[in-house]
C-alpha cells in the first residue's frame, strides 16, 4: 500500500478524500450558484452510499439532516427565515462531514 506522510492509502481513506472534496465543492457551490441544480443531490446519494459502504465512519444522523435539508432546497417552497434555518442546518452537515473525513484521512 502506498504511503504519504504517515498515512496509508487504503480504498476506505481514498474514497473519504474524495468525499472530502466533494464536500467542499458543494458546500462553495451553494454560496456561488442557485439553490435548483440536481449537482448537491447527486453529491448526497454518494455521500449515502459511502455511509452504507463504511460502516462507522461518518454520523449517520448528520449525514441525514443533510440530505432532508438538500431536498428542502432543491424543492424549494419556502423563504424568508425557514429557508435561512434550512439553509444553516445544512451547511452544519456539510460542515461535520468535512471534518469529519479530514480526521478519517489524517486518523486522528
Amino acid at each position: 500500500m502506498p504511503v504519504i506522510g504517515s498515512t496509508t492509502v487504503t480504498t476506505f481513506s481514498f474514497l473519504t478524500f474524495i468525499l472530502l472534496v466533494l464536500t467542499v465543492w458543494v458546500g462553495i457551490s451553494r454560496f456561488t450558484r442557485g439553490l435548483e441544480g440536481n449537482w448537491p443531490l447527486v453529491y448526497y446519494l454518494l455521500m449515502v452510499a459511502h455511509l452504507k459502504a463504511f460502516e462507522g465512519g461518518l454520523n449517520p444522523y448528520w449525514v441525514y439532516v443533510g440530505v432532508v435539508s438538500a431536498l428542502f432546497l432543491r424543492f424549494e417552497f419556502m423563504g424568508g427565515v425557514p429557508l435561512k434555518v434550512v439553509r444553516v442546518l445544512e451547511l452544519a452537515a456539510l460542515a461535520y462531514v468535512a471534518w469529519r473525513s479530514l480526521a478519517l484521512v489524517l486518523m486522528w
